[in-house]
């Protein structure tokens, strides 16, 4: 830090929306008085930006998004009041820029009332020319009677909904003080010092993506995650009602015990699986750090070292038919065969797998196996069981009468890949690799804190797609948020559904599957008009999911 040199740095600050609702008024009203002695009153957020809310002048010397972070901009009243966390007041002597050496500055901390947080920094600047005889001490004492004012008005804004997560956040802390413990409504986070501690940004997009989705369903979850600060460890998210239509979230965090080599209390050796150089191979071409990669990694090698044939289910999107790629690029020579088009030719489809398994490939892939017929599925393993060579390997979306006679009569091992909302430690990864692979830059912790936040319906492809234009509008070093479209942060945040949309999406699914796609069958299953199922299909369509 050096005092005396002002770096001009700038920097996104931002107060939140309650805050600047709570200080309008007060604020407002400082500024006009200081306006009567030639001052002027500021607003600084907690990393040290200056922003500039309509309700105050603006001051064209400092603009917004200035840095008063001392070790940015040298002595100043915000960044000393940050620095030193309470209020503070500078002589026009104690600035070391020329033009500030003639004023007084006054600087006080915004605090959220129910924790220790900073939400802002009131700055209050009066010319020494104009205020010659100045009580610093009383005029320091206004200011924070002032923000006392503020801080209170905020608590009285905060909603019933917000008290309930507040206490059952206390109670849980009670509880588990030892272990990170983290609450959410969707607007407002709560940390005990465990997690202040323990959970990076990277860790928290993770969280808070796991939290939002039980804020979603209403319903608890507990699964295993790859944490980068805290490693392995058991996340549980219990569901916290704060009104008849809102839920909030509560995640605890509990990183796995590491017991010692030898010398543990049972007095038995810690035995880690062995890997095989086919999981190494397979894991330097694909990217993730889940469990649920980690078992699918297993699978597949397992699947290759034994020579089995596989079946790699899941959502469309979530990187099937790359692991099949992967898989059968072990095996050896292949051949891929699509069962999927937009006009379907049952003879010419079969004209196509009889050709492939004709050359007695090590591998048949078959894409899309879901929509072959249960003629296609039996001939396929028929030739299988003859070839004794041959290997199956195909993907699908779901298991069809097709796929599971496929997977019985040839044993062979399943995949099932997960969607990125079920493994979202994998999502910043992948982002980075494809930026990586795409043209080499980074992108922001703020964009990979979204990334993983976001829903991805559409999965990978997605995410691949929205990095992609991303970058090409991007100019910088480093890729930001404010470099993904509008259209496309809207499509980030629409893929949620509440309770009663996933049921209504899972009878839409089963009604459609009946009805061989017809949509007036459709309608009649569901005993509902066409174009009320027209609009429901447009709903869950212009979402991004598949029907």
């Amino acid at each position: 830090m050096d005092a005396t040199i002002d770096r001009g740095m700038f920097d996104a600050g931002r107060v939140d929306d309650r805050t600047l609702e709570a200080a309008d008024t007060h604020l407002r009203t400082l500024d006009n008085f200081a306006a009567d002695l030639g001052g002027y009153v500021s607003l600084t957020a907690p990393n040290g930006a200056l922003v500039r809310p309509s309700f105050l002048r603006s001051e064209e010397e400092f603009p917004e998004g200035y840095s008063l972070l001392e070790e940015s901009c040298g002595s100043n009243g915000e960044g000393l009041a940050l620095e030193e966390g309470r209020s503070v007041w500078l002589a026009p002597e104690e600035h070391f820029r020329e033009d500030m050496r003639g004023n007084w500055c006054f600087a006080t901390l915004i605090r959220d009332p129910f924790h220790n947080r900073v939400r802002g920094v009131i700055g209050l600047t009066f010319p020494s020319a104009h205020v010659p005889a100045i009580e610093p001490t009383s005029t320091l004492l206004m200011l924070e009677g002032i923000t006392s004012r503020i801080e209170h008005e905020i608590a009285d804004r905060t909603s019933a909904k917000e008290r309930s997560l507040l206490n059952e956040y206390l109670t849980v802390s009670r509880r588990r003080g030892n272990l990170p413990v983290i609450a959410m409504d969707g607007k407002n986070s709560l940390m005990n010092n465990a997690a202040v501690e323990l959970i990076d940004d990277g860790d928290m997009a993770v969280v808070s993506g796991y939290a939002k989705e039980v804020m979603s369903s209403g319903r608890p979850t507990s699964t295993e995650v790859s944490l980068h600060s805290a490693g392995w460890s058991e996340l549980s998210v219990s569901a916290v009602s704060l009104s008849a239509t809102s839920v909030g979230a509560i995640a605890v965090v509990r990183p796995r015990s590491v017991r010692s080599e030898v010398g543990s209390e049972d007095n038995n050796p810690v035995i880690h699986p062995t890997r095989s150089s086919t999981t190494d191979k397979l894991k330097a071409s694909l990217d993730g750090t889940s469990p649920q990669f980690e078992q699918m990694i297993d699978l597949a090698a397992k699947a290759v070292d034994q020579a089995r044939s596989v079946a790699i289910v899941g959502e469309p999107g979530t990187g099937k038919q790359r692991l099949a790629e992967e898989i059968v690029a072990l095996i050896g020579g292949s051949v891929f065969v699509d069962a999927h088009s937009p006009e379907r030719e049952d003879e010419r489809l079969s004209e196509l797998l009889n050709q492939a398994i004709a050359v007695d490939p090590s591998a048949l892939v078959v894409l899309n196996a879901d929509e072959l017929s249960a003629l296609e599925a039996k001939r396929i393993v028929h030739r299988i069981q003859q070839s004794h060579h041959t290997k199956l390997v195909f993907t699908a979306k779901h298991h069809t009468d097709a796929t599971l006679h496929m997977t019985e009569r040839i044993r062979a091992i399943e995949i099932t890949v997960p969607p990125l909302r079920l493994r979202r430690e994998d999502i910043p990864v992948i982002a980075r690799s494809i930026a990586e692979d795409s043209d080499g830059r980074k992108l922001s912790k703020r964009l990979v804190t979204t990334l993983t936040n976001s829903e991805w319906p559409r999965n990978i492809d997605q995410l691949r797609a929205v990095i992609s234009n991303a970058l090409d509008r991007s100019r910088g070093d480093e890729v930001s948020v404010r470099d993904i479209p509008e259209e496309y942060q809207r499509s980030l945040v629409q893929g949620r559904l509440s309770r009663l949309e996933e049921a209504e999406l899972g009878e839409l699914r089963a009604a459609l599957k009946e009805a061989g796609g017809n949509r007036r069958k459709t309608a009649e299953i569901l005993q509902i008009g066409r174009s009320t199922l027209y609009r429901r299909m447009d709903f869950f369509l212009r979402k991004g999911l598949d029907l």
